[in-house]
């Protein structure tokens, strides 16, 4: 027979890493000029913050890609041509309900012409999903107990999500240049965050904003240059049920279809204001606690007890540094060597491999950088995307079995040339990765009764106690109240014996 025990709930986080996956996409992208299009130099994807619908079994993921081309025409000229390409992508797992919280963060692969028909482009575009799922699990726990069962209660800690908010904002940057400008042929940017900090009501972000112009100078003889910018930012965004000291995963991506650059001139005073539009995804995690009962036994019948097990996914404070990375290589007797190096275009980095060892946290991928550069015997610019695999290391307290939702922005980024085949390549990695871990615990959701006990057949008893043995433990094997030790053995103190000790007990009729 049940009981006329009470039960509640608690609702704890689970966040569940899917497979990556990497999927292709197409666009046609109008270049915009009347002549003839000989080579082109540079193409480069820039995706925003994806949005998800959690339906039951799959979700659908969408966003913008950013494409831009850069072009050489028959007589000489570079050009640029731009492209807003919405795409759009489908995940399955039995992990994802209606009820779930589907995050998703992308890094683009690779980006390339496929066809090229008079002022149209066929570009093919590659993205990498890292997908998580994320809910709160229920779990049901026995929170009181009839008068005939004894019981002990232990304070347990978990995180549940709170709440997913978003916002944006926009930042302003100016880059002061040194010559004219003709015409500014791409704009980059990246976002790595180094802090993040909640309030009553708000979350205080910090991070550092990467900006890179690839433009041709006005000059009598024009020339493609970059201009390079890195700039802290601080901002203070809106978000229900952040409180202070509460965990609050953070990702900030720019809106790159919508980042403007100007040009301003004043006499020899050139500028370049720039207009990132920012996105960003908040998680916010409560720590909470709850008493459950993690023992019983009952005086007068035999229990029997159903226990749930749960995992509670915690996230750690996140690991934010930069490294520097350097490497060399050497073009193959194809490619046009370089005489003149003109523009980094843009670098970005990929990640193989990251792990946790011994207190240290390893990453491993491959640094890949587009230059554009002059080759004397073709009197022309050509271009060609170097790459540079890296290993760094960074000291954590973070230890175990985790899960990672690292980015890598990549700035400071210097190219040298000798002998115009050896390329030597350095520059820094921002990291920032949101480490979880998941813990394992249980609970005891439900007590039934069954047949009651032999009623004790003699009025006194001894038990021979060992040293170290706990009272509670001694209760429960002679199914009696702890409390009822205590006060037949009143020289007995603490939790339990100090020694070997004779434990008496005096029963009367129907005294348990």
């Amino acid at each position: 027979m049940a009981n006329n025990n009470s039960y509640d709930k608690f609702y704890c986080a689970k966040k569940t890493r899917l497979n990556d996956c990497t999927a292709s996409f197409e666009c046609q992208v109008k270049i915009d000029t009347t002549e003839e299009i000989t080579k082109v130099l540079a193409v480069n994807v820039n995706s925003g913050l994806v949005q998800t619908e959690a339906l039951n079994g799959e979700a659908n993921l969408s966003g913008n890609a950013f494409v831009t081309i850069i072009y050489l025409t028959k007589t000489g000229l570079v050009g640029d041509a731009t492209y807003c390409s919405p795409y759009s992508h489908k995940v399955t797992s039995s992990e994802i309900t209606t009820d779930s919280n589907v995050v998703a963060r992308v890094k683009d692969i690779d980006c390339k012409v496929t066809a090229l028909n008079g002022n149209n482009a066929q570009v093919q575009y590659d993205i990498d999903f890292s997908v998580f799922v994320v809910k709160n699990v229920e779990v049901e726990y026995l929170n009181g107990t009839t008068d005939d069962i004894c019981s002990t209660a232990e304070e347990i800690t978990y995180q549940s999500l709170a709440r997913i908010c978003k916002n944006n904002w926009l930042e302003n940057i100016e880059i002061g240049v040194k010559e004219p400008i003709r015409q500014v042929l791409s704009t980059t940017c990246d976002v790595h965050l180094t802090n993040v900090d909640s309030s009553e009501g708000f979350v205080t972000l910090n991070a550092t904003l990467i900006s890179k112009v690839t433009y041709v100078t006005d000059t009598e003889e024009p020339e493609i240059k970059t201009v390079y910018n890195k700039t802290e930012v601080k901002q203070e965004v809106e978000c229900e049920y952040a409180k202070k000291y509460t965990i609050v995963e953070a990702y900030a991506k720019q809106n790159s279809c919508e980042v403007k650059t100007q040009v301003s001139e004043n006499g020899d005073d050139v500028k370049l204001n720039i207009s990132i539009p920012l996105d960003v995804l908040l998680l916010v995690y409560s720590t909470n606690t709850v008493m459950v009962t993690y023992d019983l036994f009952s005086t007068k019948n035999i229990l029997t007890s159903t226990t749930q097990s749960f995992e509670n996914t915690v996230s750690c404070e996140p690991i934010v540094f930069d490294k520097k990375v350097e490497g060399s290589l050497v073009l193959s007797e194809d490619e046009p060597r370089i005489d003149k190096l003109l523009a980094v275009n843009y670098s970005k980095a990929m990640i193989t491999n990251e792990y946790i060892e011994g207190g240290t946290y390893n990453l491993s991928g491959v640094l890949t950088s587009n230059l554009i550069y002059f080759n004397d015997e073709e009197s022309r610019p050509n271009s060609i995307d170097v790459e540079i695999p890296f290993v760094v290391s960074y000291q954590t307290d973070i230890d175990g079995d985790v899960m990672f939702d690292t980015s890598v922005t990549v700035c400071d980024v210097d190219v040298m040339v000798k002998k115009g085949r050896d390329v030597y390549v350095d520059g820094v990695l921002l990291v920032c990765s949101n480490v979880c871990k998941s813990t394992q615990g249980a609970v005891i959701s439900n007590v039934e009764s069954s047949e009651p006990l032999q009623e004790k057949d003699c009025a006194i008893e001894i038990y021979f106690g060992k040293a170290g043995e706990k009272i509670w433990d001694i209760a429960k094997k002679l199914f009696i109240r702890p409390e009822l030790i205590y006060k037949q053995n009143p020289s007995l103190e603490g939790d339990a014996l100090s020694e070997d000790t004779k434990i008496a007990l005096y029963y009367q009729k129907n005294q348990k």
